[in-house]
């Protein structure tokens, strides 16, 4: 079916969440994810209406598929393919340890190394099967990056799980960026997608046009014009 074809509903709501540098309301335009998202579907008529949550709550709205259709930022992960239709990947992030400069630990081999710290990640994050399953690590959640770098900073945890262009973002905003760095190899490289309820079966032909439409950027060049424009 073709997305030009198709006389049914363009209307889309998504729900999303800050994650500067790559989304969020204070930023230019709404960051680069924003862009790529209407230039997606602003050419095949769509009316976007995007609402801002917390994570863990975009991510409930977005799979009972009530308020949303989809979240506009989400890995990948076996899980979360029992609740979501995954689009192609528009983007990918490395995922490391972030420590102050001061911290003893400077890199690892394995994960049990690192039993007696305490590792903050973002409320509701999932990394990989390894670090989401070791049981032996002291977990915390944070509520957000930056509150996960204020207690990074106040020495209130060891490490801080994200991926390393946003806690360079919010380490520069909070004035810590020279203080802090990444701790050892990637612990995942990580696609971003949209991905859409699977609560409304509609959501399968709004992600065939979102496949389409990201399609149809990478082969105008407009994706990499835009990534180019945001610095990435």
């Amino acid at each position: 079916m073709s997305n030009y074809s198709y006389a049914g509903d363009k209307n889309i709501s998504l729900c999303s969440y800050e994650w500067p540098p790559h989304h969020g309301k204070s930023l230019k335009n709404g960051g680069y994810t924003a862009e790529i998202i209407r230039q997606i579907f602003d050419p095949q008529g769509y009316n976007v209406k995007k609402n801002f949550y917390p994570w863990k709550r975009a991510q409930k709205n977005a799979i009972d598929g009530k308020i949303c259709n989809a979240i506009t930022e989400i890995y990948f992960n076996n899980k979360r393919l029992e609740l979501y239709w995954f689009g192609a990947p528009y983007s990918a992030h490395e995922v490391y340890l972030i420590a102050l400069k001061s911290h003893p630990v400077k890199d690892y081999k394995n994960l049990k190394e690192l039993s007696k710290y305490t590792i903050g990640l973002n409320r509701g994050g999932k990394f990989t099967k390894e670090f989401d399953n070791a049981d032996y690590l002291n977990k915390k959640e944070t509520n957000g990056y930056e509150n996960g770098l204020k207690l990074l900073s106040k020495k209130r945890i060891d490490f801080f799980v994200s991926a390393r262009s946003v806690a360079l973002f919010e380490a520069q905003k909070l004035g810590i960026q020279n203080d802090i760095h990444t701790v050892g190899k990637p612990l995942k490289r990580a696609y971003v997608h949209m991905a859409f309820s699977k609560k409304d079966s509609d959501n399968l032909i709004r992600l065939q046009h979102y496949n389409e439409g990201l399609f149809l950027l990478h082969k105008s060049g407009k994706f990499k014009e835009i990534m180019n424009k945001y610095g990435f």
